[in-house]
């Protein structure tokens, strides 16, 4: 089956296939982190392209504290620091551009490919022509082509704002000549990597990125390339609680191997009945999700497309902490169609804009499970 393309040339008639019958989505939809998190409105929005937070690690005790006196001077004087994470917002540009005769003619099917898509003629003398191919009206679920490749760009959209929510890789776009620089958004990956502990230990002030390598015990961040297990998230918890996240709404973020992988190792009882995976019964921004049990309590399961989130990585993620942001465009708002001028060639195209980034919180709120096999 080939595809059309979103960007580019312009969609003529001969471009589309139009069929009777009902119209089913193939291939990716799914973009439950990014449903999660409010969709493509909400959040935070803003007059600028950058946006920052700060961090003050809190004064830990770990250790027996000197006592005061009475009448005497204080047993220290207090001071923390702060540290900044900038945020940057990405621009999201799709078009369709289509001939006017490629709106009009979803009652036609495609004459140009005459092949074994309808069985038999309808005239009866047993030859398939252009003529049997034509009279779909009522049929084609589609009665308004352009509309129809304008969604399927949305979700195209939608699509890659989820890859760059796990990938991203931060760019300022510093290079200000026009279409020279790019801004890219921080991912989630790259986020939980900054000042990341290269072992599994935890710093007492920590507020840097998380990490557990998985199948690695005290110093070496080389792991050894195991499979997704109910320890490793055990363990991935507790380096969480070690480093004072609060752990509001944590969601293990999976592929669809590694809850396989976890599923067989909790149905051949190898960690008895702590560990197990409920029904869907949790609700988060209208995602039913699944719950895992743990010695933490219940937390909530999330699957993830291999393509979005590699097999090798599995996240631990404070959802209450996550929210889009986005870049208001004055008289347009921050996700809206915009109408391009086409008709000197008798074709109509319109683009998706916006321009948006994510907030993820203080780094050590998140947490990945790397060296996954």
């Amino acid at each position: 089956m080939g595809a059309i393309s979103l960007t580019g040339n312009a969609i003529y008639s001969q471009n589309i296939n139009n069929f009777s019958g009902e119209l089913f989505r193939v291939g990716g939809q799914r973009t439950p982190f990014l449903s999660a998190t409010g969709g493509l409105n909400g959040g935070k929005v803003l007059q600028s392209t950058f946006w920052q937070i700060q961090a003050a690690d809190n004064a830990v005790v770990s250790s027996k504290p000197s006592k005061g006196q009475e009448g005497n001077t204080p047993t220290e004087y207090l001071g923390r620091d702060r540290v900044a994470y900038t945020g940057v917002t990405q621009i999201f540009h799709k078009g369709v551009k289509m001939t006017y005769t490629a709106m009009a003619t979803y009652q036609h099917q495609n004459p140009f490919d005459l092949s074994a898509n309808i069985a038999a003629s309808s005239d009866g003398d047993g030859t398939v022509t252009a003529a049997d191919k034509l009279g779909l009206a009522g049929s084609n679920p589609i009665v308004d082509e352009f509309a129809e490749q304008m969604s399927l760009a949305l979700e195209k959209v939608a699509r890659e704002v989820e890859y760059f929510a796990f990938n991203g890789t931060f760019a300022d776009g510093a290079n200000v000549t026009p279409g020279a620089g790019t801004r890219e958004m921080r991912g989630i990956s790259e986020y939980t990597s900054l000042n990341a502990n290269s072992d599994n230990s935890v710093a007492p002030d920590f507020i840097g990125g998380n990490i557990y390598w998985n199948g690695t015990t005290g110093n070496g961040a080389t792991g050894s390339n195991q499979v997704l297990s109910w320890d490793a998230i055990a363990n991935s918890l507790k380096r969480l609680y070690d480093a004072h996240a609060p752990m509001v709404q944590p969601v293990l973020c999976v592929t669809p191997k590694q809850l396989l992988d976890l599923n067989k190792e909790l149905l051949a009882g190898s960690v008895g009945i702590t560990g197990a995976i409920l029904p869907r019964d949790r609700n988060l921004a209208g995602i039913d999700i699944d719950v895992i049990v743990t010695p933490f309590g219940q937390i909530g399961m999330m699957v993830i497309d291999p393509n979005i989130m590699p097999d090798n990585n599995a996240f631990i993620l404070d959802f209450a902490f996550i929210q889009p942001v986005f870049t208001n465009i004055p008289g347009y708002g921050t996700v809206f169609v915009r109408d391009i001028d086409q008709d000197a060639n008798a074709q109509v195209a319109k683009a998706i804009y916006m321009e948006m980034g994510y907030d993820f919180g203080p780094p050590s709120y998140h947490l990945k499970i790397a060296k996954v096999a």
